[in-house]
């Protein structure tokens, strides 16, 4: 009976030791969540907003009534909390969207390099064809060599036909950055080789101008003075700062060609075509214009040959696109870098 007592008491005092361990376990969680509570309110409303919250609670207790300086500074530390929670939240939500607007421009660049590496290697690719103009270049002077009429085999027109044909226009860099438009150098050069090789006139004309594809040549700043472009097809064409000087160009296209400061003084462009031809700051002095169209075409600053010259080419000749510009431009004496004394020259209204 004894031993059953003894055991009992020994329980007993088991279980008051696991006790006095909860009782004092039960404190600790306590402060433990009391500092959760009290670290996650500072967080959120801030150490200076629970101050001027403490503070004022505090003076309303002791006064019951709370003074201007205290609601002062609660609100103010209310509107600064606010304000520093809308900059967190809105640079949250601006973060996903820089990611976006970088990732865009990123891609941007890389399309377009791919871009520019897609026409490099189209240009290479043309320019691998100056080796077959050399070819065809050489049979031309070995006929030319053998002929005294100064015409070629239709064989060997046939190549010369078919080369300006392959001769695509393509784009390039230029000071690291690819140019507008479309180009073909190639085209620009044969026709240059061409016009040295003294071929016959008609015969060129007829056979090689007429037939072959000379449209986007570049052909700027290239000196064809005196040289026969007799209905030959030239839209789109690059003949800035070219010497055109006494050219015989009856029913040439020049459509949407670039013919900024060419030199056109005594050209034939009787019947030609200028549709859209910028001819910014061109000299057009003794130049034949009987029948051209000029519908839409750029003047300004061109040097011509008197004041009254607008109103010749639309009263006298009666030009196709005369009236449009006589509505546009003017007439009036401007001094001249080129000539160094004043010329006539066409201005905007």
């Amino acid at each position: 009976m004894s031993d059953k007592i003894k055991e009992l008491e020994r329980e007993n005092l088991i279980l008051k030791e696991r006790l006095a361990t909860l009782e004092n376990s039960t404190p600790s969680k306590k402060k433990r969540w009391q500092f959760f509570i009290k670290f996650t309110a500072t967080f959120i409303a801030g150490k200076k907003l629970k101050t001027s919250i403490y503070n004022s609670i505090q003076e309303f207790n002791e006064q019951k009534r709370i003074s201007l300086q205290t609601t002062s500074d609660l609100i103010a530390s209310i509107v600064k909390r606010l304000t520093r929670i809308g900059v967190v939240a809105l640079l949250f939500a601006l973060l996903p969207t820089t990611l976006m607007i970088y990732q865009n421009s990123l891609l941007k660049k890389q399309n377009k390099k791919i871009q520019e590496q897609t026409h490099l290697a189209e240009a290479s690719r043309r320019s691998a064809q100056m080796f077959i103009m050399g070819d065809i270049l050489s049979d031309i002077n070995t006929e030319l060599e053998t002929k005294k009429d100064k015409k070629l085999s239709k064989t060997l027109v046939s190549r010369i036909v078919g080369l300006s044909r392959a001769m695509k226009p393509y784009r390039y860099l230029v000071d690291d950055k690819l140019i507008e438009k479309s180009i073909s150098p190639e085209r620009g050069q044969l026709l240059i080789t061409l016009f040295k090789s003294d071929l016959n006139p008609a015969f060129f004309e007829d056979q090689i101008l007429q037939e072959s594809d000379f449209t986007q040549a570049e052909l700027k700043g290239a000196n064809l003075y005196k040289v026969i472009l007799r209905a030959i097809n030239l839209k789109n064409a690059d003949l800035s700062d070219a010497t055109l000087v006494n050219i015989d160009a009856r029913r040439a296209i020049f459509e949407n060609a670039n013919l900024k400061n060419a030199d056109l003084g005594y050209a034939n462009l009787s019947d030609a075509v200028l549709r859209n031809a910028n001819l910014t700051k061109a000299i057009l002095l003794k130049t034949k214009l009987t029948k051209a169209d000029f519908t839409n075409a750029i003047l300004d600053s061109a040097v011509v040959d008197n004041l009254n010259w607008i109103n010749y080419i639309k009263d006298d000749l009666h030009l196709k696109g005369a009236e449009q510009l006589y509505k546009n431009y003017k007439v009036d004496s401007v001094y001249s870098k080129v000539f160094d004394k004043k010329v006539p020259t066409v201005l905007r209204r």
